[in-house]
C-alpha cells in the first residue's frame, strides 16, 4: 500500500494514504522528505494518536473564559460609572441642600425687604410720572355771557370763547405755563334753554406744549344758550 508522506519527525513520520488514512511509520528523519510516495507495510502501519481535538478544545475553553472576563469588567465599569456617582451627588445634594436652607431663608427676607422698598419707591415713582392733576368744570351762559376772555384753569390751561354772528362759538385753548406740558381731554357740552344735552364735543390735548393754542369752531343751533367745560389731564 502506498502514502504520501505529510510529517516528518525525529523518530517517525506521518504519511497519509488514498483512502484519507493517516499512519505513523517508523521512519527516521533525514531519509524521506514530504511528499515522497512510500510504500507502507500494514504490520508496520500506526494510526496517529489524535492530539488536534484536545487543543482545539482548549482553546475554546479559554476564548470563552476571555470573552466572560471581558463581559463582567465592561459591565462593572459601567455599574461604577452610573450608581457610584449617583450616590454621591444623593450625598453631596442632601448636605448641600442642608447648609443652603439658612441662606436660602436670608435670601427670602432679603427678597422681600426689597420688593417692599421696590413698591414705595414704584409708588413714588408713578407719582412723579402722574405729573400736576388738571380738572375743571363749569357751565356758562351764551346768552348773559357772549365772550370768556382767558379762563384759567390750573395755571396750566387758559379757555376762551366768543359768539360771532350769533351762531359761531369760536372756542380756543392755550398752554399759559412756561414749561409744563399737557396730556388731558377737553368735554365740550351745549345745552337748550332746559339745561338739557343738545351736542358733546371732545377734544383731546396730547403733548399739549407751552404756548401752543388749539381752536375750536362751534355752530349753534337754534335754542343752545349754555356752554358745558370739562377739562381732565395732567401736566409734567
Amino acid at each position: 500500500m502506498k502514502a504520501v508522506i505529510m510529517e516528518i519527525h525525529k523518530d517517525y513520520c506521518i504519511v497519509m494514504t488514498k483512502d484519507g488514512q493517516f499512519l505513523k511509520q517508523n521512519i527516521p528523519a533525514g531519509v524521506f522528505e514530504i511528499g515522497d510516495e512510500i510504500a507502507v507495510s500494514k504490520e508496520y502501519a500506526h494510526e496517529p494518536k489524535t492530539v488536534k481535538v484536545g487543543w482545539l478544545k482548549n482553546l475554546s475553553i479559554a476564548y470563552m473564559t476571555m470573552i466572560i472576563v471581558a463581559v463582567l469588567s465592561i459591565f462593572g465599569v459601567w455599574y461604577f460609572k452610573q450608581y457610584l456617582p449617583l450616590k454621591n451627588a444623593d450625598l453631596l445634594t442632601a448636605n448641600t441642600t442642608a447648609e443652603a436652607a439658612p441662606e436660602a431663608a436670608d435670601e427670602k427676607a432679603g427678597i422681600g425687604e426689597a420688593r417692599e422698598e421696590s413698591a414705595e419707591e414704584s409708588g413714588l415713582s408713578m407719582e412723579a410720572d402722574q405729573g400736576e392733576a388738571i380738572s375743571f368744570e363749569k357751565t356758562y351762559s351764551l346768552i348773559e355771557v357772549p365772550k370768556v376772555d382767558g379762563e384759567n384753569i390750573n395755571g396750566v390751561l387758559s379757555f376762551s370763547y366768543e359768539i360771532i354772528g350769533g351762531v359761531n362759538l369760536q372756542v380756543e385753548f392755550r398752554n399759559i405755563s412756561s414749561a409744563l406740558v399737557l396730556n388731558g381731554n377737553i368735554t365740550l357740552t351745549t345745552l337748550f334753554s332746559d339745561n338739557s344735552v343738545s351736542r358733546i364735543e371732545n377734544i383731546p390735548l396730547e403733548n399739549f406744549e407751552p404756548a401752543q393754542v388749539v381752536k375750536e369752531p362751534i355752530f349753534l343751533k337754534v335754542e343752545e344758550t349754555g356752554l358745558k367745560l370739562e377739562a381732565n389731564g395732567n401736566a409734567y
